[in-house]
């Protein structure tokens, strides 16, 4: 019979106040447990039971610390007690005390060498910790102890993923489900590692299953919203943030991913709710702090408070300049051999490959921030012309000519002309693979500007359109704008992103001087915001393609856009961008110095 909580125990019998917190436990009445374990304690300090129950109850009510302190106890009276080493390690593990954690995992498998859950258990503690092989082989562990483990097979699939083995994930996380398809976390875990591949459908997919089984998932919302994003479904993809948002609103990761596609107040709740949550930054990853920093700096912007927006923005970008260290040299060093290479001589009376057929690349290429996004929308718009976004082919075509004697550019003097259609012919058949029946194909690295002489060596039919923009405004758009991956390292300081548009502006300068009159057509994003048809027609005309006047409904055009200008090309042109940098005039001195000649 269970103790009647209502009769009055012996003040001095710790073993009656145990019981009664057993029985008040099976009830539900979790404080009156917590209370019972104490009075016992208090009548015995050394009663095992009592502190080790004490930890179990707080640990239940979410006092996490208090519940470690409890099993501490247990533990200094009686050193070996296995269940409470594995207690505390699970709440060391709650409180992110992993390295804590380790000790009491393996003293538990030193008494039960063959226990999985404590395999799987310390494996997650090495995944947090970055030991990736050592979180695999305690994952394999477990499942040779446990074949039919399905968290075991999910945490393995993040233990591989994390290496970068995306296909042994992918079969891990597929193990699971197809153990326990209602779990919801590896429904999760496989639409991460499919969005990871761009198979965005089936990504989509995983995460909507995720959300059936569990729909208040927080990272599945968002995470949704993230693959809707990168699918061009601009709307849907807010919505679902502003789902997750909706059950917490201090959830920073869609708050900040809900920031681009927003304009902000200066009264708006999210406003608000963001500049309330700096006390998490310290428990963020560190892209999530960076993300922090560049969403507040954005909806600063949108309220007017610029120098408040400037002082986010240079935290952002402190925190990213750490992350990825910008070579400058290195870089520098590059642009010099391309003018030493490709020089005027170079495409002096050189006979070009001739590629047949109707087919005919479009580089866009100049300073990222400069339009080369609005001007590809425009494009795509137009029925004979397929946008495929930022290729990275031209790169590694190049670049399959590095060998051990010498590389890119060095390499290009020597080759024949039919080294270069061959070359030519590699670019056309990989950027062709995304629209096969289309006449005309957009690649728009903007980076592809280091590479425009090759490209009329390789390809010398294809169109390079060049988009130009104030200095000022471009470098100061890179600069508050977070690029993902960490793309684009010069952006990360006035200083950098400076002297990058000065060499790229000219490198471009010496293309214009070596190549053949018409090869490029420079486009100004301030033409085309102010005259949007009359650019669009002479961008059309220079194609040699006729008019259509969706290219005017760019807007309009639902195909995937994967850059950071994707808010941008599902408005209309506005002028808002124009000069935006003069908001920042007090703050951008050190970049106007830098820039000054070339404006």
């Amino acid at each position: 019979m269970p103790h009647d909580t209502k009769t009055p125990l012996p003040l001095h019998d710790a073993d009656a106040h145990v019981a009664s917190g057993k029985s008040q436990t099976r009830l539900g009445s979790l404080g009156e447990a917590a209370r019972s374990y104490r009075q016992a304690i208090a009548l015995k300090p050394d009663h095992l039971e009592a502190h080790y129950l004490l930890g179990n109850v707080l640990g239940a009510q979410g006092q996490l610390t208090e519940a470690a302190g409890s099993f501490r106890h247990a533990l200094a009276i009686k050193p070996d007690f296995v269940e409470a080493h594995a207690r505390l390690g699970h709440t060391l593990m709650a409180i992110r005390q992993p390295r804590e954690a380790e000790a009491h995992f393996l003293h538990v498998l030193s008494a039960r060498p063959d226990d999985a859950n404590t395999h799987n258990s310390l494996g997650i503690a090495y995944r947090e910790l970055a030991r990736l092989p050592e979180a695999e082989a305690c994952y394999r562990r477990a499942l040779a102890l446990k074949p039919d483990y399905a968290e075991a097979h999910n945490n393995l699939g993040n233990a591989l993923r994390d290496q970068g083995r995306r296909s042994e994930a992918e079969s891990s996380y597929r193990q699971a489900l197809a153990i326990h398809d209602r779990f919801a976390e590896p429904h999760f875990n496989l639409g991460n590692i499919l969005r990871d591949q761009q198979r965005l459908p089936e990504a989509e997919d995983s995460y909507r299953r995720a959300l059936a089984i569990k729909p208040d998932y927080l990272m599945a919302l968002n995470n949704l919203g993230l693959c809707l994003k990168k699918q061009g479904r601009v709307e849907e993809a807010c919505a679902s943030f502003e789902a997750a948002v909706a059950i917490k609103p201090d959830f920073l990761q869609s708050l900040c991913n809900l920031a681009p596609f927003k304009t902000y107040a200066a009264d708006d709740p999210h406003l608000r709710m963001l500049e309330d949550q700096q006390h998490q930054l310290p428990g963020l990853p560190p892209a999530g702090r960076v993300n922090y920093w560049f969403a507040l700096g954005k909806m600063r912007e949108d309220a007017g408070r610029h120098d408040d927006a400037f002082a986010a923005y240079a935290e952002g970008n402190q925190l990213q300049r750490m992350r990825f260290p910008h070579d400058e040299a290195r870089e520098a060093a590059l642009v010099a051999r391309l003018r030493a290479v490709f020089d005027a001589g170079l495409f002096a009376h050189r006979p070009l490959p001739d590629h047949a057929g109707n087919r005919t690349p479009i580089f866009i290429v100049g300073m990222p921030r400069s339009g080369t996004s609005l001007i590809e929308q425009i494009l795509a718009s137009h029925p004979g012309i397929h946008g495929a976004g930022e290729l990275t082919d031209l790169h590694d075509v190049v670049h399959s000519l590095d060998a051990s004697a010498a590389t890119y550019p060095e390499t290009v003097t020597a080759l024949s002309d039919e080294a270069l259609r061959r070359l030519g012919e590699a670019y056309m058949e990989r950027a062709w693979r995304h629209a096969p029946q289309a006449t005309h194909v957009t690649d728009k690295l903007p980076a592809n500007f280091l590479h425009v002489g090759m490209i009329h060596r390789m390809l010398p039919h294809a169109k390079i359109i060049h988009a130009m923009r104030d200095p000022m405004d471009s470098c100061f758009s890179c600069y508050a704008r977070l690029f993902e991956d960490g793309h684009l390292d010069f952006s990360y300081d006035l200083g950098s992103v400076g002297r990058y548009y000065v060499r790229y502006i000219e490198l471009m300068r010496h293309w214009h001087r070596v190549l053949p009159p018409g090869t490029v057509l420079d486009l100004r994003y301030e033409d085309m915001v102010a005259d949007t048809e009359g650019q669009a027609r002479r961008l059309l005309d220079y194609l040699g393609l006729p008019w259509d006047e969706r290219c005017l409904d760019f807007h309009r055009n639902t195909r995937a856009v994967r850059t950071a200008s994707i808010a941008q090309v599902r408005k209309p042109i506005y002028r808002s961008s124009v000069a935006r940098w003069k908001h920042f005039e007090a703050h951008v001195a050190p970049l106007l110095d830098i820039v000054r000649d070339y404006r």
